[in-house]
């Protein structure tokens, strides 16, 4: 198995999380504002997150995006060190989030053959989603964990009235982790501001380079925490024993 530097994107403001929460967001680090500290299960989102890559043997290190003003309570509650002792640097994050990881990947660990980069509030993203996604950018250069749209899907105009019915054959939700050869990750954020239109996923910037991205399919439990119901909700899971064993195939 190819090493791997991981990136995480803990840059988050949790506006709307907030704004439908009705409250400000309860940070498990004082005055960070971004929902990766807040908690879940008793413990903050990200060191879930953290927890399910260093499960993955495969791993070099974990580089963390955070807003400048969570960086020194990030680094007194996490340290320097995931708990199998493997690196662990916090790095202050830009503007967005594109910004964000290309200051984390210019410190990462050259060495690595692999970057994997994903979201800090997808805590219960499966140890095995991640190693099935490196060995795909291992092999194809780049790899996305996703799940086919198994929705009714309709364009709908700014009055709200629908336009049409999009046909969802082949159509794919992007989740995180997305994998990719270290030099395929490095050239295309090296390009990307010659890249048109809005991004909005780190695999547009391989795709406007007219290299292969791979759709590696996850599972529904790799939930984004956008809304207070994604934090129940992983909660929920958490408390039902998430990872659920595989059913038993009767004989």
């Amino acid at each position: 198995m190819s090493s791997v530097s991981v990136i995480i994107a803990a840059g988050g403001a949790g506006c709307r999380f907030a704004a439908a929460s009705g409250v400000s967001v309860p940070g498990a680090i004082p005055r960070a504002p971004t929902k990766a500290f807040i908690p879940l299960a008793g413990r903050p989102v990200l060191a879930h997150t953290l927890d399910r890559f260093d499960e993955v043997e495969s791993v070099l290190e974990a580089v963390v995006a955070v807003p400048a003003d969570a960086l020194a309570p990030a680094r007194q509650t996490f340290g320097d060190r995931l708990p199998s002792g493997r690196p662990l640097r916090f790095v202050a994050g830009g503007p967005d989030r594109t910004e964000s990881v290309a200051r984390a990947l210019a410190v990462s660990d050259p060495k690595a053959d692999l970057v994997a980069i994903h979201d800090a509030v997808r805590p219960l993203i499966r140890p095995a989603m991640i190693r099935a996604a490196m060995e795909a950018a291992a092999e194809h250069g780049a790899a996305v964990v996703g799940r086919p749209v198994d929705h009714t899907v309709k364009e709908v105009a700014p009055s709200r009235c629908v336009v049409r019915t999009v046909p969802r054959d082949g159509l794919w939700i992007a989740q995180t982790p997305q994998v990719f050869r270290r030099e395929v990750i490095v050239r295309a954020y090296a390009a990307r501001g010659a890249t048109a239109g809005r991004v909005t996923d780190d695999a547009q910037w391989v795709e406007a380079m007219g290299l292969p991205v791979v759709m590696v399919e996850g599972d529904a439990a790799n939930i984004k925490i956008t809304m207070p119901e994604d934090l129940r909700l992983c909660e929920a899971l958490l408390a039902a024993g998430w990872p659920f064993e595989p059913p038993t195939v009767p004989s």
